[in-house]
């Protein structure tokens, strides 16, 4: 290992796209990240207090107080990306626009084969940042998740061991 870990790319990518369009994670975050979702207490006028489960208003203030400073997370990754990157990032996977769409939104010219590594590009550097600056914001893992996806010493190790067991005729 050097100076910067190893990750696992294809991995950090998938994990990107999962999180703004398969898991539809980012959209729930959105919806959820309220700032003026909280609501008072409504009080019983008797004074006592019918449920034994807690104060789900409170529940709920958090959970919404989670969802905006995870909004403002990933808003900031994605400013922290190249101008390129940031392009991608917002018309194709937080707007939700098709490739097409997305190319004709961007100011670069790109063909097909140099927008699939543009993407790759976007993805990992938005990986990188987000995951700096999520654990900078005390970000919940449970709502915003962790990208990189680090290579298991391990596992690296058992498939340098195999490459020289094969190598060397051994079993």
């Amino acid at each position: 290992m050097g100076l910067f870990p190893e990750f696992n790319e294809k991995k950090t990518i998938q994990n990107v796209r999962n999180f703004f369009n398969n898991d539809k994670k980012y959209q729930r975050i959105c919806r959820n990240a309220w700032m003026d979702g909280i609501k008072a207490q409504v009080n019983d006028v008797t004074g006592i207090h019918g449920s034994r489960k807690g104060n789900g208003s409170e529940k709920m203030m958090i959970y919404y107080a989670e969802c905006a400073r995870a909004k403002r997370a990933v808003e900031k990754a994605i400013s922290a990306c190249s101008v390129g990157s940031q392009d991608i990032l917002n018309w194709h996977y937080v707007k939700q626009l098709t490739v097409v769409e997305t190319k004709l939104h961007i100011n670069h010219h790109l063909g097909h084969s140099t927008f699939k590594d543009a993407d790759e590009v976007a993805c990992l550097e938005f990986a990188e940042a987000c995951d700096r600056i999520s654990m900078q914001m005390n970000c919940n893992l449970e709502i915003l998740p962790l990208f990189l996806d680090f290579e298991d010493d391990d596992e690296k190790a058992g498939i340098k061991q195999e490459q020289n067991g094969n190598k060397t005729g051994t079993n």
